[in-house]
C-alpha cells in the first residue's frame, strides 16, 4: 500500500507542476504628444492587442506566455481548456481561435460552421471524461414585411432556439446533438459540465438547466431556489467533491417615496455574496460561506476549481479571490499585477480540476451504468475524519472503495472501519460495492 500512495502521490505532485490557470490578457498601447491648448501631454490610445496570459492565484502575479501578442478580438461567451493537448479555445467573431498554452502562439483560427445558417458557438466548455468541447448553438428566425416609408423589405427577429452541439476546434464545424431546442436563454453567469454523470449545466437566470451529453435532451430543469433579488452565478463544477459551485449574489432593496415621481421607488440598501453549491435536481441554494464574504465576481472573467487546496478562485476585476471550498471563507485575496501595458485578464480556465475523470454513466441506449450514485448522508461516520472511518449501513457488502478526485483508487477494504491516517487530506468518495454487484457512493473529508 505504501508504494501505491508513493506513486500516487508522484503522479499528483507531476500533474500539479504541470497545471495552469490561463486566461486572455489585454493590452493597450499609447502615444504621447503635447497639446498646446491644453498645455498638457496628452496619452492616446494607438492599439490594443491580446495574448495568452498565466495566472498564479496565490501571489496575483499574471505572467505572459510566450513572446508573440496578436490584434484581435474576442469574444466573451465562451472558453475553454484541453488539458491533455494543451490547448485553450476562444472564439473570435465567428471564427475559433486556439492558444497553445506552453508557447501561447495561435496555432488555429478556423470560421465556425454546421448545420443550421448560424456561425455561432457559445457558453462552451471541454469534457474531460471524453476530449469533447459542448455548447450552444443560437438560431434566430425571422419574419420579413415591406417597409413603405424606406421602400424596401426588411427582417425582423420573431424569436431565437438553442441548439445543443459539439465542436471539432481542428475544422471549426459544430455537430448538432439530438432535436431538442431550448428557450431558456443562457446567462455570463457560467455553465459546467459534470464529467461523472454527462450532464451540461447552464444557468438561464433564474432556471438551472442539465443538458445530457449523449442525446442533447433536458437531464434537468430546475428553478434556482433563491429568494426575490438573489443571483447564482460564476458557475465552476468541482470533481473532487461532485458538486456545483458557485457566488450567491443577494441584493436587499428599500420603497422609498419620490415626491417628483409621486410613486415608489426601489432603492438598494446593499449586496451580500456567499460561496454556495447548488442541487441540479433540485435547485436548491445551499450556503457554504457562514456570512457574507463582501466580494462578488466578474463574469467575464471567469471562476476555477483548485483541487488540490479545495479552493474555488473568482476574480472582482483587479484581484483574484480564492475561498475555501469547506469553510465558505477567503483564504487568499491578492491584486493582479502584469507586465508591461497589460491591464486585465479575461475567461480564466484551468487545467487541473477533473484532470483524468471518467465517465460513470454511459449512453442510455446501452442500457448499462458504471455504476449507480446514491449520495447517502450519515453513511460514513466521522466526517470529516482524522485517522479511521467507519461504514454505517444494514446492508451485504463486497468492499468498499475510496477514491480521489481524478477517479484513483487510493484505498480497498472489506472491514466496516477503514484506517485513513495515511490518506492525503482532501475530498474523496467512498464507493461501496454490494454482494449483487450494484454500487452507493457518497463523500468524505479527511482533515
Amino acid at each position: 500500500m505504501k508504494i501505491i500512495l508513493l506513486n500516487v502521490t508522484l503522479f499528483f505532485s507531476f500533474h500539479i507542476a504541470c497545471a495552469q490557470n490561463v486566461g486572455i490578457v489585454r493590452e493597450n498601447y499609447f502615444s504621447s504628444y503635447f497639446d498646446s491648448t491644453l498645455m498638457i501631454n496628452v496619452e492616446v490610445l494607438d492599439s490594443a492587442t491580446i495574448r495568452l496570459g498565466s495566472i498564479n492565484p496565490i501571489t496575483g502575479v499574471v505572467t505572459n506566455v510566450g513572446s508573440k501578442e496578436f490584434n484581435s478580438g474576442i469574444n466573451l461567451n465562451g472558453a475553454t481548456i484541453n488539458p491533455y493537448l494543451n490547448r485553450y479555445y476562444i472564439g473570435k467573431g465567428i471564427n475559433y481561435l486556439t492558444f497553445d498554452i506552453t508557447t501561447g502562439d495561435i496555432i488555429n483560427d478556423v470560421p465556425i460552421f454546421g448545420a443550421l445558417p448560424s456561425s455561432a458557438f457559445q457558453n462552451f466548455r471541454f469534457n474531460n471524461s471524453d476530449s469533447t468541447i459542448y455548447g450552444m448553438v443560437p438560431h434566430n428566425f425571422y419574419s420579413t414585411y415591406y417597409d413603405s416609408i424606406a421602400m424596401m423589405y426588411l427582417d425582423v427577429l420573431d424569436s431565437t432556439q438553442i441548439r445543443f452541439a459539439s465542436l471539432d476546434p481542428e475544422t471549426g464545424e459544430y455537430t448538432l446533438i439530438g432535436n431538442s431546442s431550448y428557450s431558456n436563454l443562457y446567462t455570463l453567469a457560467g455553465n459546467s459540465i459534470d464529467p461523472y454523470q454527462m450532464v451540461y449545466y447552464y444557468s438561464a437566470v433564474d432556471t438551472l438547466i442539465g443538458i445530457d451529453l449523449y442525446t442533447g435532451t433536458a437531464y434537468s430543469t430546475v428553478p434556482i431556489q433563491l429568494p426575490v433579488y438573489g443571483i447564482f452565478e460564476n458557475i465552476a463544477y468541482s470533481c473532487a467533491d461532485t458538486a456545483i459551485y458557485g457566488i450567491t449574489r443577494q441584493t436587499f432593496v428599500s420603497n422609498v417615496y419620490d415626491s417628483l415621481l409621486m410613486d415608489f421607488t426601489q432603492v438598494i440598501d446593499s449586496t451580500t455574496f456567499r460561496l454556495s453549491t447548488i442541487n441540479p435536481n433540485t435547485g436548491v441554494v445551499t450556503f457554504i460561506s457562514p456570512f457574507n464574504i463582501g466580494i462578488g465576481g466578474n463574469l467575464t472573467s471567469g471562476a476555477f476549481i483548485e483541487p488540490n487546496s479545495l479552493t474555488y478562485y473568482f476574480s472582482n476585476g483587479n484581484q483574484i479571490i480564492g475561498v475555501s471550498l469547506v469553510t465558505g471563507l477567503i483564504t487568499s485575496s491578492v491584486v493582479k499585477t502584469f507586465a508591461a501595458n497589460a491591464f486585465a485578464l479575461d475567461m480564466m480556465r484551468s487545467t487541473q480540476n477533473c484532470y483524468g475523470s471518467k465517465k460513470k454513466r454511459n449512453n442510455i441506449t446501452t442500457k448499462v451504468d458504471d455504476i449507480t450514485f446514491s449520495k447517502l448522508d450519515g453513511i460514513l461516520f466521522p466526517n470529516p475524519a482524522q485517522n479511521e472511518i467507519s461504514l454505517n449501513i444494514n446492508l451485504s457488502y463486497n468492499c468498499i472503495e475510496i477514491i480521489d478526485f481524478r477517479g484513483i483508487l487510493i484505498l480497498k477494504s472489506k472491514e466496516k472501519t477503514i484506517d485513513i491516517s495515511s490518506v492525503p487530506s482532501g475530498i474523496y468518495l467512498a464507493k461501496i460495492i454490494t454482494d449483487n454487484g450494484k454500487s452507493l457512493t457518497t463523500k468524505f473529508i479527511k482533515n
